[in-house]
């Protein structure tokens, strides 16, 4: 690995070691899909599957994936055609990643054995399955993410030299992540940014370097079309009156506030609201009419000033109240104030959401897989599979080791030290650059404990892994 030579001595046919990587996670993950069909399907799922059912869509979520799931629904009227579509992917990139990263002669053998058990035991691993069945955009976003990281291994191997069908798919790839969940657009143009320096510096070939953002941007502009051909409602929430509105309320609950700001600063944060329901710690500072958004739409900019103009003034606060409001990312153990908005990716018959969604909001299913619930639920086996998950979710070590996107944070560190160490190769941090720029997005975005936004911590780490073991194996195969 990281030698031109190695990358282009690969073999492009697939074998019967690739296709045994392939079956591992796609059997396991299809027998949770069957014990837990049709999915796990949370709020924003049945949401979706409305608008699908109805043909009335709005971009509350990306469009994009409202519009990959229903394309799955034309396939299969199930939601499990969308899980289905998620465990082919992963299996699929998760082959390619170890096929890439050994060499498939005879003298291999042992670093496929080695790969052989990774890849069975990140597929007994419960929240590498239960992920694979969630509807949410962050799984597919998930994925697509390991494969970019997994193209800049390939990049780096190839010294930033490459032609027009790796260039085509890295910015299919990107294109995908900048659509399918609204803060992948900011990763997406910042990495673009990075990469097309890190390339002009690496090669002069000035086409290949401007090659891979413009089609990025037209493949994005493409996929953003959908939206007018399905005729997409606005529903966005601004995410910027959320941040800012979440800050001041927290400056405000913490007396922060001067007396000569506290009248305007009630006319967009509510004074009692927000001391009775506000927490740091949740994303949603809205749903007790927390904010006053026709306030903040009239007069954006002073509460910007305002928010920036106390954050320069408490800065030892501002750190404080960004550490508290993620602890997520950093923190390896679970905090047992924002445990519980962990939990909802494991409902695996989560009544409650949909309840939610349909009684709440006073909708009526409008097609057969609108309104589904888990078919299972009362059979031996869902019982015995759901109780496994449940305890490997709940025990502290064993959530530790599984699930904490903070531990796989800094394993990747250690990892990539060690790689750097072993290899003398200074750009191995362009393949964690794509993760630690959605690490930080998400640190810097409203509160939201939820691993699904830092499950590509957990993915890249396993990457991470495969690397470190094609390079150990093959020095040592080098040595005898």
């Amino acid at each position: 690995m990281f030698e031109v030579s190695d990358c282009i001595s690969k073999v492009k046919t697939l074998n019967r070691r690739d296709l045994l990587i392939f079956l591992i996670p796609f059997i396991v993950f299809s027998l949770y899909l069957h014990v837990f069909n049709p999915g796990i399907l949370a709020f924003d799922s049945y949401n979706q599957l409305h608008q699908i059912a109805t043909g009335q869509f709005d971009s509350w979520h990306p469009f994009f994936h409202t519009f990959i799931e229903m394309l799955c629904l034309k396939v299969y009227a199930s939601p499990a055609s969308v899980a289905a579509l998620q465990i082919v992917t992963f299996s699929a990139f998760w082959m390619i990643i170890c096929k890439y990263n050994r060499d498939d002669s005879q003298k291999g053998k042992k670093t496929f054995a080695v790969q052989l058990i990774i890849t069975l035991v990140i597929a007994l691993i419960p929240i590498n399955p239960i992920f694979s069945l969630n509807l949410q955009k962050d799984i597919l976003f998930s994925y697509l993410l390991l494969m970019l990281c997994f193209m800049m291994e390939v990049l780096i191997d190839r010294r930033g030299i490459v032609g027009y069908p790796f260039a085509i798919a890295l910015s299919v790839v990107l294109a995908f992540l900048a659509q399918l969940r609204y803060n992948g657009m900011v990763l997406v143009l910042v990495f673009l940014v990075i990469l097309a320096i890190w390339m002009y510096l690496k090669n002069r070939d000035i086409k290949i370097v401007a090659l891979i953002p413009a089609l990025t941007i037209v493949f994005i502009l493409i996929i953003a079309s959908l939206n007018i051909a399905y005729d997409v409602e606005d529903r966005r929430d601004d995410a910027l009156c959320l941040m800012v509105g979440h800050m001041l309320a927290d400056y405000d609950v913490n007396n922060k506030i001067d007396s000569s700001d506290e009248v305007t600063l009630h006319k967009f944060v509510d004074k009692n609201n927000s001391k009775e329901y506000y927490s740091v710690f949740w994303k949603d500072p809205t749903r007790n009419d927390i904010l006053h958004k026709d306030v903040w739409k009239k007069d954006k900019g002073t509460y910007i000033k305002m928010a920036i103009g106390y954050s320069l003034k408490h800065p030892v606060h501002f750190i404080t109240y960004l550490l508290h409001s993620a602890p997520i990312v950093w923190q390896i153990t679970w905090d047992s104030e924002w445990q519980h908005a962990n939990g909802q990716v494991y409902d695996t018959n989560n009544t409650g959401h949909r309840d939610g969604f349909y009684n709440k909001r006073n909708k009526v299913p409008a097609a057969d897989f609108d309104n589904v619930t888990s078919l299972h639920i009362s059979s031996p086996e869902y019982g015995a599979l759901n109780n496994w998950v449940y305890f490997a979710k709940d025990n502290p070590v064993l959530y530790a080791l599984f699930d904490s996107p903070a531990l796989y944070m800094y394993l990747a560190m250690i990892i990539l030290a060690v790689l750097y160490w072993i290899t003398r190769v200074k750009d191995l941090w362009l393949i964690y650059l794509p993760n630690l720029l959605n690490i930080a997005i998400v640190f810097v975005s409203i509160p939201a404990q939820l691993t699904r936004y830092l499950y590509p911590n957990l993915l890249v780490g396993y990457l991470l892994v495969i690397i470190l073991v094609g390079i150990l194996m093959n020095r040592k195969k080098e040595v005898t």
